[in-house]
């Protein structure tokens, strides 16, 4: 791997799309050419990026030109981070939060929902909401589902009834999940966003207001079966679930016709389109790929972690009753985490991301 101010960029891998890797390979990575900012649904996965985040927010911080935001789950509660007056301190805040949650050992749907509630609180002062929407650049947007049939039952065993059909029908065609649900993009005032004419499955679009900020955030991390629904929005009648279940890793058209480019931090090298695709290895489609410049962990990074893994919801399960043993485990990772963001911005400053960028 190539050296640079004494460091090895063996620690990040950056891939991108036929459109994204013809531009960085021949111009390096002008900031100035990112259009839309990507956040993927995946809980304590998170903790892995936040040294880049970091980064992007001292990058970002002299832009003029609009940057689109879109997320779903915790790619949402970190988009929502992003847009504040102090994005450092709202990232920091986020972290520890997070963090520190706990639970009962058997936690019901009622206890975690209040829990990420609590988490919400802490980082988004309801008086500042008014800014993240108003941001002079930053553009937020985040994905939600609005539910259909068995999904949006209370009832645990009709939850569960929906979701197993749903993933039955997966299994014949992703298109199919637009009987179970209905995708909402809930963006700030101004612009539609480019992603705005997604139309592979039924979706509205509903408007951001101070009043209705927070339940529509938590609508998008709203994890089907673990949490209660969201059905209190306001302007957005239904019941609403996470996100990630028809998003998981945003397969969508980002940049339609544009020669912009999507900057995608991401967990992994590779995008997963739903949340019923994680065990079938389907590919997201190339088109909606093509303008996308994915920076991920490498797997050297990875097995330097502890466990060799980085944090995931199955963590609650692995580490129950033992929350101290979880909350060291997960800050040893943000330790480490800074050391990404270094290698990123060491690759982009110094032209050597053309060198290393790889396919996606």
């Amino acid at each position: 791997m190539p050296l640079i101010s004494g460091i090895m960029l063996d620690n990040i891998s950056i891939c991108a799309g036929r459109r994204a890797i013809e531009i960085i390979r021949d111009e390096g990575l002008d900031l100035s050419r990112v259009k839309v900012l990507a956040g993927a649904s995946g809980s304590a996965k998170f903790l892995v990026l936040t040294g880049i985040d970091r980064v992007l927010i001292s990058l970002f911080k002299n832009r003029t030109d609009p940057l689109y935001l879109i997320g779903t789950s915790i790619g949402a509660f970190r988009m929502a981070a992003f847009c504040q007056k102090d994005p450092l301190a709202a990232i920091g805040t986020l972290e520890k939060e997070y963090i520190a949650q706990q639970y009962n050992l058997r936690p019901t749907r009622e206890e975690v929902s209040l829990e990420t509630k609590r988490i919400l609180d802490a980082y988004i002062d309801d008086k500042e909401i008014a800014d993240i929407l108003n941001h002079p650049f930053m553009k937020i947007g985040f994905l939600s589902n609005k539910c259909k049939g068995f999904l949006k039952h209370d009832h645990l065993f009709l939850q569960w009834l929906g979701l197993t059909l749903a993933a039955g029908v997966n299994l014949l065609s992703r298109n199919r999940l637009g009987h179970f649900l209905e995708r909402a993009l809930f963006c700030g005032p101004g612009t539609p966003p480019p992603f705005a004419s997604m139309d592979q499955f039924p979706m509205n679009r509903y408007d951001l207001t101070p009043s209705n900020f927070k339940s529509a955030l938590l609508s998008s991390g709203s994890i089907p079966a673990a949490m209660e629904g969201v059905c209190d929005i306001e302007g957005a009648p239904g019941l609403f679930r996470d996100g990630g279940i028809l998003d998981y890793h945003l397969d969508i058209p980002f940049l339609p016709n544009s020669d912009g480019l999507v900057l995608y931090p991401h967990f992994y090298e590779k995008i997963t389109p739903g949340w019923f695709d994680k065990g079938l290895h389907r590919k997201p489609a190339p088109r909606h790929m093509e303008n996308v410049v994915l920076v991920a962990p490498s797997k050297k990074f990875v097995n330097h972690l502890p466990f060799r893994k980085i944090p995931d919801r199955k963590d609650f399960t692995t580490f129950k009753g033992k929350d101290e043993q979880r909350r060291t485990y997960w800050r040893i990772v943000l330790e480490k985490n800074v050391l990404l963001g270094d290698q990123f911005f060491e690759a982009v400053q110094s032209g050597k991301i053309r060198q290393i960028v790889k396919p996606l």
